[in-house]
């Protein structure tokens, strides 16, 4: 059997589900390629335009959020998408099924799993395109798609969202959630073992401030922190760029009293730095809030971009965070709060465990095998 796994560069949100999938397929057996959607069709400029733009989006919130709700309201530009793709494109996407055929595609971005299906479909390719929304909680309008073989999600609340946007319901699937190897395989280690072995005060209360792949993010809470004195410890993780890191360690040379600033930037050993924090804060991203949960961690919300706004919403209904969106003053009563009394967050133990979230890459590849074994039977 042989897979392509299609995600869209444009942050690590889409990727690492993609790879976390992939790699268990090509552990069952599966000749798996794991490609980047712009790359496959050879359209690396408009791969360069999306992305981009979403760091420029990332950058101004606000306007992200205006723009995307408008983007959002209706399906008319990937129905112009799909158009200019067959146009376009397929004879580059006939190529490249005649020199790796896939019996199935596995995607995690809007533009991979519609415009594929739709092209399939229109060109008569016999290929049944799965789709995991990567956003959990909904998904947006682009999504949507009538060819799609089946459209996993995380979460009930999504798969109702789904639903009433007009997704087929025996397409709607909910899954385990595909978390990356090195939280899903790391070993569960105590706080204070985590941070002696990252180097960090293992007596102080420590606060992850993540600023996701893109090392695009606020830091308003961590200047508040500083200026206060707070006896917090700071661990900055993410995508940074030399000149970020440089400007963090700039605002860090203020820090006075106990507070303590750590500017890691990006890590491969998330599972540690999740076992080693009090709070997770920062914008959020789906992945950085699932694997917060999944290691029993509150997120703390700085700051919301229009495709996640229903995370917050996940959050306070079950009790394991909280969206302070852009209220500082917020953020420092709650960072203040469980610093003075660290205990507070053991009242909290419950509430993750009442989480119905499945995690489990290898899960998802085994449905996705499943399927795909089922619809050759029936369709070849």
């Amino acid at each position: 059997m042989k897979a392509l796994c299609v995600y869209v560069d444009g942050g690590k949100g889409h990727y690492v589900p993609a790879r976390a999938v992939s790699e268990e397929l090509i552990s069952f057996g599966v000749d798996t390629r794991l490609v980047e959607f712009f790359d496959y069709l050879r359209i690396r400029w408009i791969g360069w335009i999306n992305k981009k733009y979403w760091r420029t989006m990332l950058k101004m919130p606000n306007l992200e959020k205006k723009l995307s709700r408008f983007n959002d309201s209706g399906s008319n530009g990937m129905e112009l998408a799909v158009k200019f793709a067959l146009r376009h494109f397929s004879q580059r996407l006939k190529n490249n099924l005649m020199e790796f055929h896939p019996d199935f595609v596995f995607a995690t971005h809007p533009y991979a799993s519609t415009i594929l299906a739709e092209m399939f479909s229109a060109l008569d390719i016999n290929i049944p395109v799965y789709y995991f929304a990567t956003d959990v909680f909904s998904a947006p309008v682009a999504s949507i798609c009538p060819k799609l073989q089946k459209f996993y999600i995380a979460t009930e609340e999504g798969a109702e969202a789904v639903r009433r946007m007009g997704q087929n319901p025996d397409t709607i699937e909910i899954c385990p959630f595909p978390l990356q190897k090195s939280v899903a395989e790391g070993s569960v280690i105590s706080k204070s073992e985590a941070r002696k072995t990252l180097g960090l005060d293992e007596s102080l209360f420590t606060l992850q401030l993540n600023l996701g792949g893109e090392g695009i993010g606020s830091l308003a809470l961590l200047e508040n922190i500083i200026k206060e004195k707070l006896p917090v410890q700071v661990v900055i993780i993410g995508g940074l760029s030399e000149e970020s890191k440089k400007h963090i360690e700039n605002i860090a040379t203020h820090c006075e009293g106990r507070t303590v600033v750590y500017v890691r930037g990006f890590v491969s050993n998330v599972n540690e730095y999740l076992s080693a924090s009090d709070i997770i804060a920062g914008r959020a991203g789906i992945n950085t809030i699932v694997e917060a949960i999944y290691a029993h961690r509150p997120f703390l919300i700085t700051e919301l971009v229009y495709t996640v706004i229903p995370s917050a919403a996940y959050l306070e209904k079950y009790h394991v965070g909280w969206n302070c969106e852009n209220d500082v003053r917020k953020q420092m009563e709650i960072v203040r709060k469980y610093a003075e009394n660290p205990s507070l967050l053991d009242e909290m133990e419950t509430s993750f465990r009442n989480v119905p979230i499945r995690y489990s890459a290898r899960e998802l590849a085994e449905l996705v095998i499943s399927d795909s074994i089922e619809y050759i039977k029936r369709f070849n």
